[in-house]
């Protein structure tokens, strides 16, 4: 009974105790919500009844949406969201202003300075009396033709009326036709994308001008508008008079004439029926500025101006030094010109009416010199003002069909270590290229030119005579290359003069040209030349060349390229990348 009883005990406990566990873990479950709650287990061992309690990780829940929604519009979370939506765009936007910075502050390759139209194009004279005389319809002929070869550029020569022995009798009046004749001119060209430019010889005007014969009568402010000056009386009591002092004409003989009205003498350092203006005299130096403007209103573009180099004298009137040349007393050459020519007082008349060109024309307008300048007179010149277009071509305007490689390398090499731009005038003022040399030889000359760094400076037959290649060279040279590229100059089998054009940025084509100056056929290999590719592409060539073969290959080896004698022939060609 008694051990009945116990187990029954027993039992009952055991019961009592499950029923606390179920309990238990139904009071944990309750409590999940609690960040940590604590679990109590019961562990039978043995009979024996064990308690163990631990710590448990309360199960987390997201808050429902009534929860939510008394945040969602509670004042403070509404302008904690707001100052968070703003902060967000103020850093975006900071971070998009650095970006830009950072792209525009960065340093950046400097792009290559853009041509003027004059640069671009090649420069043709035309002789203003022949245009004048036509009628409009043979004048936008004319036009059109230059436009057609890509032509920009037109100079006028001859334009204002001079006297019969030469020299300007009204600086601002045409020698043919009329101011509007021009203007229509002007305007048929300016609708072509052509520029006019004008020539004029600023040194002297005629004896017949307005300015000298009032001058000689002493009529202010015209009295010293010409250079004057008393003669020297010999001191053997006869009384002679003799010219202030040994100064010449470039004609030979002296370069005074005694006007007997005045009772002077008056200075021309050409014909005496040309006196030469006085521009040690500011108000002359003004009175040709208003001259060249009032050409620019009328639409010129700009100007290029003979014999400069003769502008000033000294005003002391010293003598001139004999020169060492074995020449006669009287010869312009028998003396060191350095008180009547280049004298540094020059730059200073010059500079003054360059300011005239760019002001009108926006700093686009042309101001060059007509005649051949020294690398000392221009480096002078360069310190007051900019020449464009300087020019030091006496191997071209000079040149006749025997001109060998080795003069034409050496003359351009030096020119161009001078003036990274300079004009290459073909011809001279005496004879034209054309009645120096035969027609196929002078076309060759003219092609040689087109793709040098520079402007030539050409005459309307030169620019008509090849036509199709001088149209393929003249439409080149609105190229990169041309404009901005490297200069590479060679000789190739002793009579080859070579230059090749190339430029650093990739996907520009390199040109070369080759003049063959001897008289026999030559083939020439180009392969040394720096970044010439396997293989060269004919461009186009002058029409005196020839090839050995019955059709002519536009595709040749760099190393054997076939040239006929004093042709001109145009490669192009993919650089090489530099090793």
């Amino acid at each position: 009974m008694g051990k009945q009883n116990g187990e029954d005990l027993d039992q009952d406990a055991q019961e009592r105790m499950l029923k606390e566990d179920s309990a238990a873990k139904i009071a944990i479950e309750k409590d999940e919500k609690d960040e940590k709650a604590t679990e109590v287990k019961f562990i039978s061992e043995n009979g024996d009844a064990k308690i163990d309690i631990e710590m448990v990780k309360a199960v987390l829940s997201g808050m429902g949406k009534e929860e939510l929604m008394k945040f969602a519009n509670d004042p403070f979370w509404i302008r904690m969201r707001w100052a968070l939506f703003i902060i967000f765009w103020l850093i975006w936007a900071a971070m998009l202003a650095g970006a830009i910075a950072i792209i525009v502050m960065a340093p950046k390759c400097s792009a290559p300075e853009p041509k003027k139209l004059w640069e671009e194009s090649a420069i043709v004279e035309l002789d203003a009396s022949d245009i004048f005389n036509d009628d409009l319809a043979r004048q936008e002929l004319t036009l059109s033709s230059l436009k057609d070869q890509h032509i920009r550029a037109i100079s006028l020569s001859s334009l204002v009326k001079e006297g019969f022995y030469g020299g300007a009798t009204d600086f601002k009046s045409m020698r043919s036709g009329n101011i509007s004749d021009l203007q229509n001119f002007i305007k048929i060209a300016k609708e072509k994308d052509q520029q006019i430019f004008l020539e004029l010889d600023p040194n002297h005007s005629s004896m017949y001008h307005p300015w000298f014969k009032r001058s000689v009568i002493r009529e202010d402010p015209f009295t010293s508008y010409y250079v004057w000056a008393d003669g020297i009386i010999s001191s053997d009591g006869k009384e002679r008079r003799s010219p202030p002092n040994n100064w010449l004409s470039v004609y030979g003989e002296s370069a005074w004439e005694w006007n007997e009205e005045r009772g002077q003498y008056y200075l021309h350092q050409f014909n005496k029926s040309q006196p030469d203006l006085n521009y040690n005299n500011p108000a002359v130096v003004k009175e040709f500025g208003g001259i060249l403007l009032y050409w620019l209103q009328l639409g010129i573009s700009g100007f290029r101006l003979a014999n400069t180099q003769y502008l000033t004298e000294d005003p002391e009137l010293r003598d001139e030094s004999r020169s060492i040349l074995p020449v006669e007393w009287n010869n312009y050459q028998s003396l060191v010109h350095v008180h009547t020519r280049d004298r540094s007082e020059n730059a200073a008349v010059l500079a003054k009416w360059q300011e005239i060109v760019r002001n009108e024309t926006a700093g686009k307008g042309l101001f060059a010199l007509q005649d051949d300048i020294g690398a000392d007179i221009l480096q002078v010149y360069n310190e007051k003002t900019t020449i464009d277009l300087p020019q030091s071509s006496h191997f071209l305007t000079t040149a006749n069909a025997s001109i060998n490689a080795t003069d034409l390398r050496k003359s351009i090499s030096q020119w161009l270590a001078v003036t990274p731009w300079p004009a290459w005038n073909v011809n001279g003022k005496q004879l034209s290229l054309r009645q120096r040399m035969p027609k196929e030889v002078a076309d060759s000359i003219v092609l040689m030119t087109m793709l040098l760094p520079g402007t030539p400076i050409l005459r309307f037959e030169d620019v008509m005579s090849a036509k199709d290649a001088f149209a393929t060279l003249s439409s080149a040279r609105n190229g990169l290359t041309f404009l901005h590229g490297n200069t590479t100059l060679r000789i190739i089998n002793g009579t080859v003069f070579v230059y090749a054009r190339s430029w650093l940025k990739s996907g520009n084509p390199g040109y070369l040209v080759a003049y063959q100056t001897g008289d026999e056929p030559a083939t020439i290999n180009l392969s040394g030349i720096p970044r010439i590719s396997e293989e060269v592409s004919v461009v186009t060539h002058s029409p005196n060349y020839v090839q050995n073969t019955e059709i002519m290959k536009t595709k040749l080896p760099s190393d054997a390229v076939p040239i006929s004698p004093k042709s001109t022939l145009i490669l192009t060609f993919v650089p090489k990348e530099e090793s």
